[in-house]
């Protein structure tokens, strides 16, 4: 099986690795600042065993600046940054990810010494932070928080709210949740039902599959038992597709056809955002019918905040959902 290839940008300097490659990482320090003239230098770690030089040994020129730090190895000629660690020695060899050819198969783990970025430098990843180097004994700080973890949360959140929503419908008599109260869809069972029909519509769109037509005003089904169900299957395919998603991916584009006929095409990210407020605006309606039928709604805004964990806990491990609340921050230090 063909290695690895890479080299520098005058082509003078030619390498070959053996995949896999260790690990990776996006390292912040001064000194990898400096050499590269970028925010971090990305590089992947291979055994020595793995690497070969193919040609323009005598191109390569090192610095390392003092005892105790990182060998920079670069092309005499264009000036490419190229190896680092302990080059030419040592029994891994650390090459600048810019400097392959084509994919290595590895994607940065972490981002190293954070705490010597830049002051314009601002990581907006999920990956682990280390404050100065990587090691199997360093503890990492969490990873900025992303859309994708967003959208992850929401769908989660819409799971949780929905299933308390119903729980309360389903107190209800029979007659008091049929009736129509004058509201834009009637009763609380259209209005629920109109929810329930939106997910699907657009659920369609998002599995890149054309979404026709819909009756935006469809109840499709009779009973509450039943429309529970289906509520609870959509969430659960909602909550599986963001599970999935990815950043490339929330810049697909979805398509659909609205009641009037006309086609739509909307980068994922527009849908999911339009959709889980689509979400929270009926339910805010079912909210309000609910309190016309003299039943106490529920309270759904207890989701997020690290305060309200009690109030949800037991509801979240009933729907094998995780806590969306961060870790509780570090409390600052009284000086005495």
């Amino acid at each position: 099986m063909p290695g690895l290839t890479g080299g520098c940008l005058c082509g003078g300097v030619r390498f070959e690795v053996d995949a896999p490659l260790l690990r990776a990482n996006h390292c912040h320090c001064s000194r990898c600042r400096r050499h590269s003239g970028t925010a971090v230098c990305t590089q992947a770690r291979v055994g020595r065993e793995q690497f070969r030089l193919l040609s323009g040994a005598e191109l390569v020129r090192t610095y390392r600046g003092g005892d105790g730090y990182a060998v920079k190895a670069f092309c005499s000629v264009c000036g490419s940054s190229l190896f680092g660690g302990r080059w030419p020695d040592g029994p891994q060899v650390s090459i600048r990810l810019g400097a392959f050819d084509d994919d290595p198969g590895i994607r940065p783990q972490c981002h190293t010494y954070v705490d010597s970025r830049a002051c314009w430098d601002e990581i907006i990843d999920d990956l682990p932070q280390y404050p100065e180097g990587w090691s199997r004994d360093a503890v990492p700080r969490a990873g900025a928080p992303t859309l994708v973890a967003h959208f992850r949360h929401m769908a989660a959140n819409n799971r949780w709210s929905n299933a308390r929503l119903h729980a309360c419908c389903a107190t209800l008599p029979s007659a008091e949740y049929f009736r129509d109260r004058g509201a834009f869809f009637g009763s609380i069972h259209a209005t629920v039902s109109h929810i329930l029909a939106i997910d699907e519509w657009y659920l369609t769109g998002l599995h890149a599959e054309r979404a026709g037509r819909v009756d935006y005003g469809a109840v499709v089904h009779a009973t509450r038992a039943e429309l529970t169900r289906a509520q609870k299957a959509a969430d659960r395919r909602l909550l599986a597709y963001c599970n999935g998603l990815t950043p490339a991916r929330l810049g697909e584009v979805a398509h659909w056809r609205d009641d009037d006929g006309d086609d739509h095409a909307e980068p994922v990210h527009v849908v999911l955002a339009h959709l889980f407020i689509h979400q929270i605006h009926h339910r805010g309606q079912v909210h309000d019918l609910l309190q016309q039928a003299g039943v106490a709604p529920p309270q759904l805004d207890e989701f997020f905040l690290r305060a309200d964990a009690p109030r949800r806990a037991e509801e979240l491990h009933r729907l094998g959902l995780a806590d969306a609340a961060p870790p509780e921050p570090p409390k600052p230090s009284r000086s005495t």
